[in-house]
């Protein structure tokens, strides 16, 4: 197989051939590059005011941002292009919670949710469901958490990298790819750790510990692949504090005990993922069943312990799955529209290091992909990276000269510009809303919408039916529910006997 036929399904999904991928991919980064300069330059010349306050239109951006994806979201589903994996599943689990139902799951074909992952942030919802059950809540949450994440960063950062830049940022993160194509996904409770996420590099950055362990349990209530990125998150504060080291200050006995709180995590999730995949998950599972998504993985081994020790004893056996082309593809798709910027803080993209390996050495296509959920783990550790890297010397309380601050400034705007101009590119190359890789057709009814919508409401409520996958996040509101094994548009659903 040559290289480029691996990016097969990035060619259908970007409306483009591999080369033509590539070819987008380098015209970002080409215009990024020389247009920054002057912007930078037309911002600099002009004296715009720095310190004038911007929060009116950040508020306004993000509120925009928010109906933009929420939009997309419902439209795809009201003209039924949402699909039975993943929005029915979770939207009749949800319902199934808030009517006494348990965790029943028989679009899954599971009897307990919690035999496929474990997601106790679906628990919020229920609530919500027994006031007005219905999806949009779902997608409704999972646009705010997208957002928020980016709203919370721009708040962090605000005064390091002065009002101008942290604007530059924000709109740069509203317009990154990764957050569209997951808004168009359905809904997946691991979209909305990137919110979390984000409250915790809040407390970690303003030595709060509360908040820092809080956003770490949030995260990790999201789904049990984020106890594997906040234990490596947890060991990467106990270095990057570095703990051992002599007291000389009041804060720094404050950095002490975050590093300290940070080993305690290492230690804690990596125990409780251990635990969850070979213990709790499989439980809730048909008997002799173990953690299901071993599968992706099972040239490493049978089981989650064979995995992990071939991992580490057998490189080679997923070394060429790391480096081979549709890895590659990813990254850039990642790394492009971001202005390469998160290459320049090295130190904190590292965070990203346990989402990329259990990414990258998987089989499974879709895990390689920027239009499934697997983004989600990915965006808010990019976003931090590049917004960090826009700060200039303000943020230690530096005395420095104004020639030397001022180089740094113009440095954090140039950064700035290319990030901006990037992300503009990226947007109309490789959203799914709008451009080049834009897809209307998600947001307008099939031909076969109307007979749709009438045999939705002509099924009894309490029936146990069985449905095509494009009719049951239209139907998953009742305990029995299962896929037809047809994947078009059929014309009618089933009654069970």
């Amino acid at each position: 197989m040559h290289p480029m036929d691996q990016l097969g399904t990035y060619s259908n999904q970007f409306n483009a051939s591999a080369w033509m991928i590539a070819l987008r991919l380098a015209v970002i980064a080409f215009v990024a590059w020389r247009l920054a300069g002057p912007i930078e330059s037309f911002f600099w010349k002009r004296q715009l005011p720095e310190k004038a306050n911007r929060t009116g239109i950040v508020i306004f951006i993000a509120i925009l941002a928010f109906l933009v994806l929420f939009s997309a979201g419902a439209l795809r589903h009201l003209t039924f292009h949402s699909k039975a994996w993943d929005l029915a599943i979770f939207d009749q689990v949800v319902w199934n919670l808030a009517n006494g139902n348990g965790w029943e799951c028989s679009v899954r074909g599971v009897i307990d949710l919690r035999g496929d992952h474990f997601s106790p942030i679906l628990l919020i919802f229920v609530p919500f469901y027994k006031i007005a059950p219905h999806v949009f809540w779902l997608l409704g949450f999972q646009a705010a958490a997208l957002i928020g994440a980016g709203l919370i960063l721009w708040a962090v950062y605000r005064k390091e990298i002065g009002e101008r830049v942290a604007l530059m940022f924000f709109i740069a993160y509203c317009l990154f790819p990764p957050i569209h194509w997951l808004a168009c996904a359905d809904f997946h409770p691991i979209a909305i750790a990137p919110f979390f996420v984000a409250i915790a590099w809040w407390g970690r950055k303003r030595d709060n510990i509360t908040a820092f362990i809080a956003g770490i349990i949030g995260m990790t209530l999201c789904g049990e692949e984020a106890f594997i990125v906040a234990g490596w998150w947890g060991l990467w504060e106990f270095f990057e504090r570095s703990p051992w080291r002599r007291i000389k200050s009041e804060k720094t006995m404050t950095r002490r005990n975050v590093g300290w709180v940070g080993l305690f995590i290492m230690a804690f999730c990596w125990t409780i993922f251990i635990w969850l995949s070979l213990v709790y998950i499989p439980a809730h599972r048909a008997e002799g069943e173990g953690y299901f998504y071993v599968h992706r993985y099972a040239y490493l081994g049978d089981s989650v312990g064979e995995i992990a020790l071939n991992f580490f004893v057998k490189p080679g056996l997923w070394l060429s799955h790391v480096f081979d082309m549709r890895s590659f593809a990813l990254l850039a798709l990642y790394i492009v529209p971001l202005g390469f910027l998160p290459l320049t803080r090295l130190g904190i993209s590292a965070l990203l290091i346990p989402t990329a390996l259990y990414t990258l050495i998987s089989v499974s296509p879709e895990q390689k992909s920027i239009y499934h959920q697997y983004t989600a783990m990915w965006i808010p550790f990019l976003a931090i990276a590049t917004v960090d890297s826009l700060h200039t010397m303000r943020y230690a309380g530096v005395s420095v000269p104004k020639s030397v601050m001022d180089d740094f400034t113009v440095l954090s705007l140039r950064r700035a510009s290319m990030l901006v101009v990037a992300a503009v590119l990226g947007f109309l190359a490789f959203s799914p809303i709008f451009g080049l890789s834009g897809h209307p057709e998600w947001f307008t009814p099939e031909e076969w919408a109307g007979e749709a919508k009438g045999v939705v409401e002509s099924v009894p409520p309490d029936a146990a039916i069985s449905a095509p996958s494009a009719l049951c996040p239209h139907l998953s509101h009742r305990p029995v529910l299962l896929l037809k094994p047809e994947t078009e548009w059929q014309g009618a659903y089933e009654v069970l006997v």
